[in-house]
């Protein structure tokens, strides 16, 4: 399990990232925010952010996430304030995203590498929202992490726009460590 299974308030199970130091770290940012704001959870994987941010603050959330797992979660769940786009999408499905919605908060937590045109994925989520989180591929993932190739375009493209660094986690490869970059587009 990638990642942690979070259900009507409670850990379900637990999985190999740490989401729960990243949540944290989100969360302190999130605080600061009128509410309700309005989320998008790009690559939701089973939801663990997008369920506690809804519940924490009764945000408005929609995840985006192909894997068919996450219908059963949903179900469990039964949280009105998350809606599922349930689809691989591509660069320029964000884009048409982009035309029509716009976000408060944006999470891309290590999705960037999936997208073989990442800078596109990246500008694209600048255009969605206003307070972005994402995580790229740690720098030594370029060694042979998943798609590690793109490790270091995607960090050198992230290092052109202002960040601040929230926290570090180690990736599933012991390949270094991700950072959680903080990006405020306004």
């Amino acid at each position: 399990m990638y990642q942690d299974i979070w259900v009507k308030g409670k850990l379900k199970q637990k999985g190999e990232r740490n989401c729960s130091l990243r949540y944290e770290h989100i969360k302190k940012y999130l605080k600061k925010l009128e509410k309700p704001f309005s989320v998008l959870d790009i690559g939701a994987n089973y939801g663990y952010f997008s369920f506690r941010i809804a519940e924490d603050f009764g945000a408005k959330v929609t995840m985006i996430e192909s894997n068919k797992g996450v219908l059963n979660i949903i179900a469990q769940n039964d949280n009105s304030n998350v809606q599922l786009i349930n689809k691989l999408v591509s660069v320029d499905d964000l884009k048409q995203l982009a035309k029509n919605k716009h976000y408060d908060v944006v999470l891309g937590l290590s999705i960037l590498h999936h997208f073989e045109d990442y800078r596109g994925a990246i500008d694209a989520i600048f255009e969605l929202g206003d307070l972005i989180f994402i995580e790229p591929p740690a720098p030594e993932e370029e060694r042979g992490g998943y798609n590690g190739h793109r490790a270091k375009g995607i960090n050198e493209y992230l290092n052109t726009k202002k960040s601040k660094v929230l926290t570090y986690t180690p990736n599933l490869r012991n390949l270094g460590k991700r950072p959680l970059l903080l990006f405020e587009s306004k």
